[in-house]
Protein backbone atom coordinates (compact mmCIF):
# COMPACT_ATOMS: atom_id res chain seq x y z
CA UNK A 1 0.00 0.00 0.00
CA UNK A 2 2.96 2.28 -0.35
CA UNK A 3 3.44 2.55 3.41
CA UNK A 4 6.64 0.66 4.23
CA UNK A 5 8.65 -1.06 1.49
CA UNK A 6 8.29 1.51 -1.30
CA UNK A 7 8.60 4.33 1.24
CA UNK A 8 11.94 2.83 2.30
CA UNK A 9 13.19 2.84 -1.30
CA UNK A 10 12.20 6.51 -1.71
CA UNK A 11 13.88 7.43 1.59
CA UNK A 12 17.09 5.75 0.42
CA UNK A 13 16.93 7.73 -2.82
CA UNK A 14 16.46 11.00 -0.93
CA UNK A 15 19.34 10.14 1.43
CA UNK A 16 21.61 9.43 -1.55
CA UNK A 17 20.70 12.52 -3.57
CA UNK A 18 20.15 15.09 -0.80
CA UNK A 19 22.77 13.77 1.66
CA UNK A 20 20.33 13.69 4.57
CA UNK A 21 19.60 11.21 7.38
CA UNK A 22 16.92 8.54 7.39
CA UNK A 23 14.65 10.51 9.72
CA UNK A 24 15.04 13.65 7.59
CA UNK A 25 14.21 11.70 4.43
CA UNK A 26 11.10 10.22 6.05
CA UNK A 27 10.01 13.69 7.21
CA UNK A 28 10.32 14.96 3.61
CA UNK A 29 8.27 12.05 2.33
CA UNK A 30 5.54 12.54 4.93
CA UNK A 31 4.95 16.09 3.74
CA UNK A 32 3.03 14.64 0.79
CA UNK A 33 2.28 11.12 2.03
CA UNK A 34 1.74 11.36 5.81
CA UNK A 35 0.92 7.70 6.45
CA UNK A 36 4.34 6.41 5.27
CA UNK A 37 5.83 4.23 7.99
CA UNK A 38 8.80 1.97 7.15
CA UNK A 39 8.90 -0.98 9.54
CA UNK A 40 11.57 -1.17 12.23
CA UNK A 41 13.80 -3.49 10.20
CA UNK A 42 13.75 -1.14 7.19
CA UNK A 43 14.49 1.88 9.39
CA UNK A 44 17.52 0.13 10.88
CA UNK A 45 18.77 -0.62 7.37
CA UNK A 46 18.28 3.02 6.35
CA UNK A 47 20.26 4.13 9.41
CA UNK A 48 22.97 1.67 8.42
CA UNK A 49 22.93 3.11 4.89
CA UNK A 50 23.42 6.57 6.41
CA UNK A 51 26.42 5.30 8.41
CA UNK A 52 27.94 4.13 5.13
CA UNK A 53 27.56 7.60 3.64
CA UNK A 54 24.68 6.59 1.31
CA UNK A 55 26.98 5.23 -1.45
CA UNK A 56 25.98 4.11 -4.96
CA UNK A 57 26.57 0.47 -4.03
CA UNK A 58 26.92 -1.22 -0.64
CA UNK A 59 27.99 -4.79 -1.43
CA UNK A 60 31.69 -4.26 -0.71
CA UNK A 61 31.28 -1.79 2.16
CA UNK A 62 32.74 -3.11 5.48
CA UNK A 63 29.67 -2.00 7.46
CA UNK A 64 27.36 -3.86 5.10
CA UNK A 65 29.56 -6.96 5.12
CA UNK A 66 29.50 -6.98 8.92
CA UNK A 67 25.70 -6.61 8.88
CA UNK A 68 25.37 -9.58 6.53
CA UNK A 69 27.63 -11.63 8.78
CA UNK A 70 25.55 -10.85 11.87
CA UNK A 71 22.38 -11.88 10.06
CA UNK A 72 24.00 -15.16 8.98
CA UNK A 73 25.12 -15.94 12.54
CA UNK A 74 21.70 -15.11 14.00
CA UNK A 75 19.98 -17.31 11.42
CA UNK A 76 22.36 -20.23 12.04
CA UNK A 77 21.96 -19.93 15.81
CA UNK A 78 18.16 -19.86 15.50
CA UNK A 79 18.39 -23.12 13.53
CA UNK A 80 20.60 -24.70 16.20
CA UNK A 81 23.66 -24.81 13.96
CA UNK A 82 27.09 -23.18 13.84
CA UNK A 83 27.72 -20.92 10.81
CA UNK A 84 29.66 -22.38 7.91
CA UNK A 85 33.41 -22.07 8.38
CA UNK A 86 33.84 -19.95 5.25
CA UNK A 87 31.24 -17.46 6.50
CA UNK A 88 32.82 -16.71 9.89
CA UNK A 89 34.18 -13.17 9.91
CA UNK A 90 37.41 -12.77 11.90
CA UNK A 91 37.39 -9.06 12.61
CA UNK A 92 41.14 -8.55 13.11
CA UNK A 93 41.68 -9.68 9.50
CA UNK A 94 39.62 -6.77 8.18
CA UNK A 95 41.34 -3.39 7.86
CA UNK A 96 39.70 -0.31 9.28
CA UNK A 97 38.38 -1.63 12.60
CA UNK A 98 41.28 -0.08 14.53
CA UNK A 99 42.48 3.32 13.37
CA UNK A 100 44.01 6.56 14.64
CA UNK A 101 40.47 7.87 15.08
CA UNK A 102 39.50 4.88 17.26
CA UNK A 103 42.71 3.57 18.86
CA UNK A 104 42.75 0.70 21.35
CA UNK A 105 42.29 1.90 24.93
CA UNK A 106 43.26 -1.38 26.58
CA UNK A 107 44.26 -4.93 25.79
CA UNK A 108 43.33 -8.27 27.29
CA UNK A 109 46.15 -10.71 28.05
CA UNK A 110 46.14 -14.31 29.14
CA UNK A 111 46.67 -14.29 32.90
CA UNK A 112 48.95 -17.33 32.70
CA UNK A 113 51.35 -16.58 29.81
CA UNK A 114 50.63 -12.87 29.06
CA UNK A 115 49.78 -13.51 25.41
CA UNK A 116 47.58 -10.73 23.97
CA UNK A 117 44.10 -12.04 23.19
CA UNK A 118 42.13 -8.91 22.26
CA UNK A 119 42.09 -5.12 22.30
CA UNK A 120 39.18 -2.86 23.19
CA UNK A 121 37.91 -2.13 19.62
CA UNK A 122 36.95 -5.80 19.26
CA UNK A 123 34.87 -5.91 22.44
CA UNK A 124 31.07 -5.83 22.15
CA UNK A 125 28.79 -3.86 24.48
CA UNK A 126 25.78 -5.76 25.72
CA UNK A 127 22.50 -4.83 27.32
CA UNK A 128 19.93 -6.14 29.76
CA UNK A 129 16.22 -5.49 30.34
CA UNK A 130 15.32 -2.05 31.68
CA UNK A 131 13.27 -3.69 34.44
CA UNK A 132 15.73 -5.78 36.49
CA UNK A 133 12.82 -7.92 37.79
CA UNK A 134 11.56 -8.79 34.32
CA UNK A 135 12.60 -12.15 32.86
CA UNK A 136 15.32 -11.85 30.23
CA UNK A 137 14.98 -13.95 27.07
CA UNK A 138 16.87 -14.38 23.84
CA UNK A 139 13.95 -12.78 22.01
CA UNK A 140 13.92 -9.57 24.05
CA UNK A 141 13.92 -6.70 21.51
CA UNK A 142 16.94 -4.41 21.49
CA UNK A 143 14.68 -1.34 21.76
CA UNK A 144 13.61 -2.41 25.25
CA UNK A 145 17.13 -2.82 26.56
CA UNK A 146 19.44 -0.47 28.44
CA UNK A 147 23.24 -0.54 28.99
CA UNK A 148 24.40 -3.23 31.36
CA UNK A 149 26.39 -2.22 34.47
CA UNK A 150 29.99 -3.25 33.77
CA UNK A 151 30.62 -4.12 37.44
CA UNK A 152 28.02 -6.92 37.25
CA UNK A 153 29.65 -8.66 34.30
CA UNK A 154 32.14 -11.49 34.64
CA UNK A 155 32.77 -11.81 30.89
CA UNK A 156 34.20 -9.78 28.06
CA UNK A 157 32.15 -10.41 24.91
CA UNK A 158 34.00 -9.91 21.65
CA UNK A 159 34.07 -10.52 17.91
CA UNK A 160 35.64 -13.67 16.46
CA UNK A 161 39.41 -13.16 16.19
CA UNK A 162 41.90 -15.06 14.07
CA UNK A 163 43.51 -16.93 17.00
CA UNK A 164 40.10 -18.62 17.54
CA UNK A 165 40.00 -19.98 13.97
CA UNK A 166 41.00 -23.59 14.75
CA UNK A 167 38.20 -23.89 17.30
CA UNK A 168 35.42 -21.90 15.65
CA UNK A 169 35.79 -23.57 12.25
CA UNK A 170 35.11 -27.04 13.67
CA UNK A 171 31.38 -26.53 13.21
CA UNK A 172 30.49 -27.02 16.88
CA UNK A 173 27.58 -25.04 18.27
CA UNK A 174 29.44 -24.27 21.47
CA UNK A 175 32.75 -24.97 23.16
CA UNK A 176 35.61 -23.45 25.08
CA UNK A 177 38.39 -21.11 24.02
CA UNK A 178 42.02 -21.83 24.84
CA UNK A 179 44.96 -19.45 24.81
CA UNK A 180 46.84 -20.19 21.56
CA UNK A 181 50.17 -20.03 23.41
CA UNK A 182 49.79 -21.87 26.73
CA UNK A 183 46.47 -23.66 26.04
CA UNK A 184 44.92 -22.33 29.24
CA UNK A 185 41.14 -22.16 29.28
CA UNK A 186 40.34 -18.44 28.82
CA UNK A 187 36.71 -18.40 27.73
CA UNK A 188 33.88 -20.06 25.85
CA UNK A 189 31.54 -19.57 22.94
CA UNK A 190 27.96 -20.40 21.96
CA UNK A 191 26.75 -19.44 18.49
CA UNK A 192 23.12 -19.59 19.58
CA UNK A 193 23.83 -17.00 22.29
CA UNK A 194 25.00 -16.79 25.88
CA UNK A 195 23.73 -15.13 29.02
CA UNK A 196 26.17 -12.91 30.91
CA UNK A 197 26.22 -12.82 34.70
CA UNK A 198 24.46 -9.44 34.45
CA UNK A 199 21.51 -11.29 32.81
CA UNK A 200 22.06 -9.78 29.36
CA UNK A 201 21.70 -12.14 26.39
CA UNK A 202 24.44 -11.87 23.73
CA UNK A 203 24.25 -13.41 20.23
CA UNK A 204 26.63 -14.87 19.25
CA UNK A 205 28.18 -15.45 22.64
CA UNK A 206 31.96 -15.36 22.33
CA UNK A 207 33.51 -14.45 25.64
CA UNK A 208 36.66 -14.26 27.71
CA UNK A 209 36.32 -14.84 31.45
CA UNK A 210 37.49 -11.83 33.46
CA UNK A 211 39.09 -14.18 35.97
CA UNK A 212 41.28 -15.73 33.24
CA UNK A 213 42.62 -12.54 31.61
CA UNK A 214 44.22 -9.27 32.68
CA UNK A 215 43.09 -5.89 31.38
CA UNK A 216 46.06 -3.66 30.55
CA UNK A 217 45.53 0.02 29.83
CA UNK A 218 47.19 1.46 26.73
CA UNK A 219 48.17 5.11 27.08
CA UNK A 220 48.07 7.15 23.89
CA UNK A 221 46.56 4.27 21.92
CA UNK A 222 49.72 2.15 21.88
CA UNK A 223 51.63 -0.02 24.31
CA UNK A 224 53.81 1.74 26.83
CA UNK A 225 53.30 5.36 25.83
CA UNK A 226 52.92 7.69 28.76
CA UNK A 227 53.45 4.91 31.31
CA UNK A 228 56.68 6.34 32.73
CA UNK A 229 59.50 4.45 34.44
CA UNK A 230 59.39 3.86 38.17
CA UNK A 231 62.50 5.17 39.94
CA UNK A 232 63.44 4.82 43.58
CA UNK A 233 63.03 7.96 45.77
CA UNK A 234 66.02 10.29 45.43
CA UNK A 235 67.24 8.76 42.17
CA UNK A 236 69.04 11.10 39.75
CA UNK A 237 67.86 11.26 36.15
CA UNK A 238 70.00 11.55 33.04
CA UNK A 239 69.94 15.33 33.14
CA UNK A 240 71.48 15.45 36.58
CA UNK A 241 68.28 16.49 38.39
CA UNK A 242 66.34 14.56 40.95
CA UNK A 243 63.71 12.32 39.38
CA UNK A 244 60.11 12.54 40.55
CA UNK A 245 58.70 9.48 42.18
CA UNK A 246 55.91 7.80 40.24
CA UNK A 247 53.09 7.11 42.65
Amino acid sequence: MGKSRSATAICAYLMHTLHISASEALAHLRQTRPFCEPNDGFMKQLELYHQMGAPDTVEDHPIYQRWLYKREVEFSGACGQAPDADKIRFEDEHAGRVSKESPAEFELKCKKCRRQLATSPYLLPHTLPTNPNAPSTANTPISSLSPAPAAACTHYFLDPLSWMRAELEQGKLEGRLECPKCKANVGKYAWQGMRCSCRAWVVPGISLAKGRVDEMKLSGGSRGEGMGIRRPPGAVNAGGGQAKENL
